[in-house]
């Protein structure tokens, strides 16, 4: 006997097209409408993973900003995106600070977006121009400017309970105007180093000469105005990372450079010597490798770059255990470090004693700092290492007496490091973060905070790194800012906060991490708030840059406690109308589902 196939009057639904999304939907809405006439019990009625509409108001346009634009739009459906950026363009930091010299002080081929590759940086640590144009131009090239407010500066949030939302108070600083935005989340990407600090020292007013701090110092600027350094005697304050290299450039340019120094620190040296030589280069000891035509010529073959960019990420990672104490790394480098530093400026070995610091390498901000020892050795600078008393209107006088006339003088003396928010944000309860945060900002793996619903915080509180990458921490923050948004969108969740005893076991397992390494060592840091010895230390991330990643990577969601919208009436209301979205295809499981098997195919006589 013959099987005949069975027959259907259905029409087949192949390919899946508009006719067919379209008798999809004439179906779905029937069935709704039968249901409802027969009274059967009520459901959601939409399909499984149909999502609720989001609004997310990200407040910043650096590295953080532009990556969340770039990638929750692709991993969020039904978002309604909208970045303010005071500024008048992005960039963040990099847009800020143009002071003389300024650049990255992590190789330029890791300082960059991991999906987003400039192969032809001009140097090893790459020019802060050069990094405000590889921002701009991502932006241009992904097409978030469309979300972009510039001129637009947040003055408050404030989370309203019974809405489920935060009430952002905006000024307009083209027009002045004052507005009112909502958003279901909030992404706060303000970044860590964002409010300068001016040097303690009483009398700034009094000065006629030029002053800058590092962060509003346009030096391009002068020099396009023609301002002539060569007969100017400058002084520069500080030993961070800015001052760093602010000194070599006005070394090069002015009559005379007086370095006030008035704290220790480690010059590390230029970092991937060994990854420099992959390409052949010979650059002099301690200075910033510039690329030849041919180098970035080679650059330009993707598996080259490929395995160049792998051996930065390495010898970035690999130098995780020197921040740990009494580690056989820590010993070695430093070893190796204070004998560079010593050559470098044997013909002033004074400096070397003031300069070389008695704590581990890494307790303050490791930086390697091309060109600045040569610097100091040379015959037009000199260091300074007295306590500065006051201002004066020709100078500088040091509590020892001693005054000094000054053209010019560069304020390289860093930004707030204190994590307090520069504008209200108040939470449950009337909480405002600025209080909670004045004595010690407290975050669950410094993405989240405790009664702040709805709130992710990118490249702040609790995620600096003391070796590796920072960079990836922040795209994985925004992965996780995009896994929390899809479940309550999803699941119909309004909120969702962090746990407070979340937040209390997290902050224990930081100080216990951070009492094996040289971080809490005798010595005053950025790390610390400008602190010394064994202060709690809110800046930095409990392990490597690598660790950060993994610990970002699968939510823990019952450390969370969420509020249900009124419409998600019930636990399993997630599950809809018992449909898939009539946009999916039927058979959207078959390549899915095959794409992470091994494929075997089997044939029969």
């Amino acid at each position: 006997m013959t099987l005949e196939p069975p027959t259907s009057n259905l029409t087949p639904m192949m390919p899946y097209d508009d006719a067919a999304r379209e008798r999809a939907r004439n179906f779905a809405t029937v069935s709704r409408e039968n249901a409802v006439a027969m009274g059967a019990p009520p459901l959601l009625e939409k399909p499984i993973g149909s999502g609720r509409a989001l609004r997310v108001v990200c407040i910043g346009a650096g590295f953080s900003g532009i990556h969340a634009a770039i990638y929750l739009p692709q991993h969020v459906g039904n978002l309604d995106l909208q970045i303010y950026e005071r500024a008048d363009d992005v960039g963040g930091v990099w847009h800020h600070n143009r002071y003389a010299g300024v650049a990255c002080d992590i190789p330029a081929h890791s300082y960059q977006f991991t999906y987003a590759d400039n192969t032809q940086w001009s140097r090893f640590f790459g020019p802060g121009a050069e990094i405000q144009a590889y921002l701009a131009r991502v932006a241009e090239d992904h097409g978030i400017r469309k979300y972009l407010k510039l001129q637009h500066e947040v003055e408050e949030m404030r989370w309203l309970a019974d809405e489920g939302k935060w009430l952002v108070r905006v000024q307009n600083l083209a027009t002045s105007e004052v507005f009112e935005d909502k958003a279901d989340f909030v992404a706060y990407a303000t970044g860590l180093l964002s409010k300068p600090v001016w040097p303690k020292i009483p009398g700034r007013e009094k000065y006629k000469g030029i002053i800058h701090h590092s962060a509003g110092w346009d030096a391009a600027k002068e020099e396009a105005d023609g301002l002539d350094w060569s007969d100017k005697t400058v002084g520069v304050i500080g030993v961070g990372s800015s001052a760093i290299q602010i000194v070599p450039e006005m070394q090069k340019k002015a009559k005379q450079v007086v370095n006030f120094g008035r704290s220790k620190t480690w010059l590390s040296g230029v970092f991937s010597p060994e990854v420099l030589a992959q390409l052949g280069a010979n650059t002099a000891e301690g200075m910033n490798h510039i690329f030849s035509d041919a180098e970035k010529e080679r650059l330009k073959d993707p598996a080259f770059y490929a395995e160049f960019r792998r051996m930065v990420e390495r010898d970035l990672g690999s130098v995780h255990y020197i921040t740990h104490r009494g580690s056989a790394m820590q010993a070695a480098v430093r070893k190796d470090v204070e004998a560079t530093m010593r050559r470098k400026l044997q013909r002033k070995p004074e400096v070397a004693e003031a300069l070389i610091p008695p704590f581990p390498l890494g307790c303050k901000r490791l930086t390697p700092g091309p060109g600045y020892l040569d610097a100091l050795a040379a015959d037009n600078v000199s260091f300074v290492t007295d306590d500065l008393e006051c201002f004066t209107e020709k100078g500088i006088r040091t509590k020892a007496g001693e005054e000094f006339e000054l053209d010019a003088i560069i304020c390289a003396t860093g930004f707030d490091t204190s994590n307090v928010p520069g504008f209200p944000i108040i939470g449950v309860e009337g909480i405002n973060l600025q209080d909670a945060w004045e004595e010690e900002s407290r975050t669950y793996l410094g993405t989240t905070v405790a009664n702040m619903p709805n709130f992710f915080s990118i490249l702040g509180a609790q995620t600096g790194v003391g070796s590796g990458s920072l960079l990836i921490i922040m795209e994985e923050q925004v992965a996780y800012m995009a896994k929390a948004l899809n479940k309550c969108s999803h699941e119909g969740y309004k909120s969702l906060v962090v746990k407070e005893e979340a937040v209390a076991s997290f902050l224990k397992y930081t100080d216990a991490y951070f009492g094996r390494t040289v971080f809490t060592e005798d010595c005053k840091s950025w790390y610390k708030n400008g602190k010394s010895g064994d202060a709690k230390i809110r800046t930095l991330w409990p392990g490597s840059s690598q660790h950060a990643i993994l610990s970002l990577r699968n939510p823990r969601w019952e450390d969370y406690e969420y509020e249900r919208e009124p419409e998600y009436n019930h636990p399993m209301a997630w599950l809809g109308d018992g449909h898939i979205p009539i946009d999916m295809d039927p058979a959207f499981y078959y390549d899915e589902l095959r794409s992470g098997m091994e494929k075997t195919t089997f044939f029969t006589d």
